[in-house]
C-alpha cells in the first residue's frame, strides 16, 4: 500500500482510474482491506478535531498497542511492527490527530470537578473511579462524572451505552442520569442504553437492585435482577421485559449478537460501531428481521455480506473522503 496513493485516496485527490485500481487490488487481500478501512476511519475521526497534540507521545502509545498483535504472528515481529507503525505515523502526520485517538479519554477539569470520559466509534473503553466503580463505555458513548459531597451523592451522566459495576455506598449513593430518567444504584451491576435519537432508554439489571426515578424525583420503578426497563421517550411510559444475558454482554465481548431484530435497528448498531451513515431507499426493508452472531473485529463490508446471506437486500457504498462513508440499502 503506497503512501502517496493512500494519501490521495484519503484526501479525495485520487482520480477515477487510481481509485478503481486501488479498490480492485484491495479486494484481493482481506487483511489489507481491513487495515485500509481502519486507517480511513482513523483519518476521518482525526480530521474532525483541530486540537494540537504531542506527536511523539501519541506515537509511543500507538506503538505499544501494535506490539502485542505483532507477537501473535509468525511474521518477523520487528517487520510487522515497523509496517504498522509507519502507517499509523503517516496518518498522524497527515491527519493531525488529537487526543481522541486514545481508546479511553479521561480528562479532569479542576474548575468544574467533572471527570469526562468517552469512547471512540469502533471501540469499547473501560473507566474506573477512585471508589472502585467500573464502567464499560460502548462505541461513541460519553460519561461525565462528579461527586457532590455536600449533597452526599455521586452523579454520572451517560450519553450512549454503558455497563456499570457500582461500588455501593449507602451513605454516598450513585446516580446515573440518562436522558429524561435517573437510575439510583442500590448495590448494583446494570447496563444502560441511551443513545441520542433513539426512541427508548433501556436499563437492564444484572444483579443487585436499582430504582428508576422520574423527572419529578419520584421512584417510578424498582428493578430486580433479570429485569429490563424500557422507557419510551415520547409518552414517558415504562415497560418491563426480561433481559437476554448473552445479548447484553455481547458488545463488551466484541460481537453483534442479534435476536430477531429489525434491520433498521441492526444498522443503527453498525453505523455507531463503524462510523458510517446508512440510508434506506426501500423503506420496507427496515422491518426485515435477522438472527445471528457476527464479530465486530471484521469490516463493515463483511458484516453487510453476512446479513445479506439471509436477508434479501442489496447495497452500494458511496466513498466520502472528508466524512463517513454512506451505505445505501435497497
Amino acid at each position: 500500500m503506497k503512501f502517496d496513493l493512500l494519501s490521495r485516496i484519503l484526501t479525495g485527490e485520487a482520480n477515477a482510474e487510481e481509485k478503481e485500481q486501488f479498490y480492485l487490488k484491495l479486494g484481493d487481500n482481506k487483511a489489507s482491506e481491513q487495515m485500509f478501512y481502519e486507517i480511513k476511519s482513523l483519518w476521518l475521526r482525526s480530521s474532525l478535531h483541530k486540537n494540537n497534540i504531542d506527536i511523539d507521545s501519541e506515537f509511543d502509545i500507538l506503538c505499544n498497542r501494535i506490539i502485542q498483535p505483532a507477537k501473535q504472528s509468525s511474521y518477523p515481529i520487528w517487520k510487522r511492527a515497523v509496517q504498522y507503525a509507519a502507517i499509523i505515523l503517516f496518518v498522524l502526520i497527515i491527519g493531525g490527530l488529537s487526543g481522541y485517538l486514545l481508546s479511553n479519554i479521561n480528562q479532569k477539569y479542576a474548575d468544574s470537578g467533572v471527570q469526562k470520559n468517552s469512547s471512540l466509534k469502533g471501540s469499547v473503553s473501560i473507566v474506573e473511579f477512585g471508589d472502585g466503580t467500573k464502567v464499560w463505555l460502548n462505541s461513541g458513548s460519553q460519561l461525565n462524572y462528579s461527586e457532590d459531597h455536600k449533597g452526599k451523592k455521586r452523579i454520572a451522566e451517560l450519553t450512549g451505552e454503558g455497563y456499570f459495576e457500582v461500588a455501593h455506598d449507602a451513605e454516598f449513593p450513585f446516580f446515573v442520569k440518562a436522558g429524561n430518567i435517573m437510575i439510583r444504584d442500590l448495590g448494583t451491576t446494570f447496563n444502560i442504553k441511551a443513545y441520542p435519537g433513539d426512541k427508548t432508554i433501556e436499563t437492564s439489571l444484572v444483579e443487585g437492585k436499582a430504582d428508576i426515578i422520574s423527572g419529578k424525583g419520584n421512584s417510578a420503578v424498582t428493578l430486580k435482577p433479570g429485569d429490563c426497563a424500557i422507557y419510551y421517550n415520547e409518552n414517558k411510559r415504562i415497560e418491563i421485559k426480561p433481559i437476554v444475558e448473552n445479548v447484553l454482554s455481547a458488545w463488551r465481548d466484541g460481537k453483534f449478537v442479534i435476536r430477531d431484530q429489525r434491520l433498521e435497528d441492526i444498522f443503527k448498531e453498525i453505523s455507531r460501531w463503524y462510523d458510517v451513515e446508512i440510508r434506506f431507499e426501500n423503506q420496507k426493508l427496515k422491518d426485515y428481521r435477522y438472527t445471528g452472531i457476527i464479530k465486530k473485529s471484521t469490516t463493515s463490508q463483511h458484516v453487510l455480506k453476512m446479513l445479506k446471506l439471509t436477508t434479501k437486500f442489496n447495497y452500494r457504498i458511496i466513498e466520502k473522503p472528508a466524512e463517513p462513508d454512506v451505505i445505501i440499502v435497497y
